[in-house]
């Protein structure tokens, strides 16, 4: 890949998360993307939180899945979860700021594996791990369409 299909990732990210799926509630916000790497950041809201007042360990997996796919899209791959494991380590409650962290580490041509960190400041919270299956290409002339949901 190269650098002008990270920029039109990242385009195209910044537009979809602008339509009502599942990752505009994780309000993540793109840092850096590299081939084979991505970098992303969210401010935790309290409808983020459980009721001890921490963010709910269901938030950390969707952003570690999230931040782990990205990854995997830099290399130009259309990819789905197929397994994914994670380790919580430390919470942290509402109104922290969080950096996730994911990179390929095995870039197959039907199954590619990522691995995945989030901080909150220096302290690791979650790592993890998954696999994706390849189902196409993640490119400009056969990208996937932004689903079109009435509100």
């Amino acid at each position: 890949m190269n650098e002008e299909h990270l920029k039109w990732i990242r385009s195209y990210l910044e537009d979809v998360y602008k339509t009502p799926i599942m990752e505009n509630f994780l309000g993540l916000n793109i840092v850096e993307l590299n081939e084979g790497k991505a970098v992303m950041s969210t401010k935790i809201a309290g409808e983020q939180c459980n009721f001890y007042g921490f963010i709910h360990g269901g938030i950390l997996a969707s952003i570690s899945d999230v931040v782990m796919g990205v990854s995997c899209t830099t290399l130009g791959k259309r990819i789905v979860t197929i397994d994914m494991n994670i380790s919580y380590i430390k919470n942290a409650p509402a109104g922290s700021i969080l950096n996730a962290y994911g990179e390929v580490v095995s870039n197959g041509n039907t199954i590619m594996r990522a691995t995945g960190e989030i901080y909150c400041g220096e302290q690791l919270l979650v790592r993890s791990q998954a696999s994706y299956f390849v189902t196409g290409e993640f490119c400009e002339k056969d990208f996937p369409q932004p689903l079109k949901i009435n509100a």
